[in-house]
């Protein structure tokens, strides 16, 4: 009796890719995660310093 080789489909066996789906949701580039990052720590660091002189 021969063993039959099961192979899979060169479409991928249907694995969805990561850029395959398209979304609504915001797009934010790179760039723009970097830029709200660093602007967010400043402010956290900022609060540090003076939160208490300006909340009480």
């Amino acid at each position: 009796m021969a063993k039959e080789k099961a192979t899979l489909p060169p479409t991928g066996a249907g694995l969805m890719r990561f850029f395959d789906e398209d979304t609504r949701a915001i797009k934010i580039s790179p760039r723009g995660v970097i830029a709200l990052t660093l602007i967010l720590v400043a402010l956290e660091i900022l609060l540090h310093a003076f939160g208490s002189q300006i909340f009480g």
